[in-house]
């Protein structure tokens, strides 16, 4: 496929993708470019580093409780991260489409009404992707701030800091089993080493989360175009045989576009949804145990968490919902059309849409559970039993 220039639209979808994945070297427009590979193996690479020595902490827990748990959340996504770049190298000729696809449709779109649904689906997916950026934006505050903190109360303190002797220090990621004691240089190496890790980490989620709630917009948007088109159609003469070929080819070209954006995304959606249910129910018993402690700040930490995975759960459940929406509405549309005014061979020919179209597009978790309302609906279900089977269990 032949790639337009991008236009002012092009540009508002996929700029910042351009510039937050290509960091990672997951843009699929530079895919054959050396250091943009160079890129994406140093971060894999990083987000390696990062599982084994947390893996290490969790493992043999050289700190206390709170260290270890830490640990824990930041080697989940770590893992899941890691999955979101490896899954990349395989899956990228199915993203390249879709970005194609994205930019000849901006370019080359025919009507006003048909620019301004786009435009709707635009911001409707840039408002959910700035969800994802807000979201890795506080984590990474979150991560940092103690550690800041504690330089800044270091320095207050004393005025004459000891480079020579060796020092336990907070480090921003819990990784001490591996550092373990450290004079201030291999402090300092291990502090850059590790805001490398957190930035990989925080690029790779916000970044393979945030375009894939806009391609999906974008593809939902499509299919809502062609239900204008058909909703449009009020006598024969706007549905002659030629236009319904027409109809049809968008029609096949939204379901192949609906097929790749699956595949593209299939198993990064059940590593994000296997981590956030993991990680859903240890959060909740850690609230529910420090809620019987009487420890209100560290509920109030484990119950932010557990509202920023749920929605970072919701969006892409409403991603996967709306596809499906879109696909199915199509039905009824074709549905009520004048169909008795057309002639005998448009009207054999809309069964068979109508018969495709009954088969909605779901976006599902490697290819076995659809990701929708219902889908968010059976997690909360989940999570709630099994905190309440805790709760009992804490007091008994």
């Amino acid at each position: 496929m032949r790639l337009a220039e991008w236009n002012a639209e092009t540009s508002y979808v996929l700029t910042v993708y351009k510039y937050l994945l290509g960091a990672l070297g997951l843009w699929v427009l530079n895919e054959k470019n050396l250091f943009s590979r160079i890129r994406w193996l140093t971060s894999t690479v990083i987000e390696l580093t990062t599982i084994i020595s947390l893996s290490l902490e969790v493992i043999h827990h050289c700190r206390g409780p709170e260290d270890t748990l830490e640990a824990f959340r930041s080697a989940s996504a770590s893992v899941t991260s890691i999955s979101k770049l490896l899954l990349h190298r395989i899956n990228w000729r199915y993203k390249l489409i879709l970005v194609e696809t994205i930019i000849n449709d901006w370019t080359y779109v025919k009507s006003s009404y048909s620019r301004d649904i786009m435009l709707r689906y635009a911001r409707v997916g840039r408002l959910g992707s700035s969800v994802f950026f807000y979201l890795g934006g506080a984590s990474c505050v979150f991560l940092f701030s103690p550690v800041m903190y504690a330089k800044v109360h270091s320095l207050w303190a004393s005025k004459e800091p000891s480079y020579n002797e060796t020092s336990e220090r907070r480090l921003f990621l819990a990784a001490y089993c591996v550092f373990g004691n450290y004079t201030s240089f291999g402090y300092d190496f291990i502090q850059i080493l590790q805001i490398f890790q957190i930035l990989v980490n925080a690029f790779s989620h916000c970044g393979n989360d945030g375009f894939f709630f806009d391609v999906t917009m974008h593809v939902c948007g499509q299919f809502k175009v062609l239900r204008v088109d058909f909703s449009q159609i009020k006598d024969k003469e706007l549905l002659s045989k030629e236009r319904l070929g027409i109809f049809l080819k968008r029609h096949h070209r939204l379901i192949y576009l609906a097929h790749n954006l699956q595949t593209a995304f299939s198993l990064v959606i059940l590593s994000q949804l296997l981590m956030s249910v993991m990680l859903l129910c240890v959060e909740g018993f850690q609230l529910i145990l420090t809620l019987s402690m009487h420890n209100n700040y560290a509920a109030t930490q484990h119950l932010l968490f557990i509202f920023v995975l749920l929605v970072q759960l919701f969006l892409y459940c409403f991603a996967g919902q709306t596809l499906e929406f879109q696909s199915q509405e199509l039905v009824f549309d074709i549905y009520n059309l004048p169909w008795y005014n057309f002639d005998v061979s448009v009207m054999k020919s809309l069964p068979l849409m109508i018969l495709r179209a009954t088969h909605p597009h779901r976006l599902t978790a490697g290819k076995f559970l659809p990701i929708n309302f219902v889908c968010f609906k059976e997690i909360l279900k989940a999570s709630a039993s099994y905190l309440s089977v805790l709760r009992v269990m804490l007091k008994t």
